[in-house]
């Protein structure tokens, strides 16, 4: 995303449904969601993410700004240290709602369905990048 000219991060391509901007905010939204909420921790961003980033939002039905694009980044960045120090040693630690959607037991079972959120909107936003330059 660093690499794509910061006046592209807010267009859609043509054939997505989003931007690089939002696919960056929703990896960081989904995995808040998914490891601290689940998990019990309690989210570690903004509530106002949600409005802008959780499942279901568009970019096209952003009424106010975003949170900056730069921001994202280096939250994102930041969260990778932090789940590090966080869940480290605690992957067979039970979840905070054994009833969740995703039927998941332990805390590792919650990164298993991370991985493949993250790998799949990895891969939509290297198609973007390579669209878009």
């Amino acid at each position: 995303i660093r690499e794509v000219p910061k006046n592209l991060l807010g267009y859609i391509p043509r054939g997505f449904n989003n931007n690089l901007h939002w696919q960056a905010g929703h990896v960081l939204t989904v995995t808040d969601e998914l490891v601290y909420t689940y998990s019990g921790i309690g989210s570690q961003i903004p509530p106002d993410y949600k409005t802008y980033f959780a499942r279901g939002t568009s970019p096209s039905d952003w009424i106010e700004s975003p949170p900056e694009i730069e921001g994202i980044l280096e939250r994102l960045e930041d969260q990778l240290t932090e789940i590090g120090h966080t869940f480290s040693g605690k992957l067979a630690h039970p979840v905070a709602d054994p009833d969740n959607f995703l039927q998941a037991s332990v805390i590792g079972e919650l990164f298993q369905v991370l991985i493949a959120h993250e790998s799949m909107h990895l891969g939509m936003i290297q198609a973007m990048a390579k669209v878009l330059q």
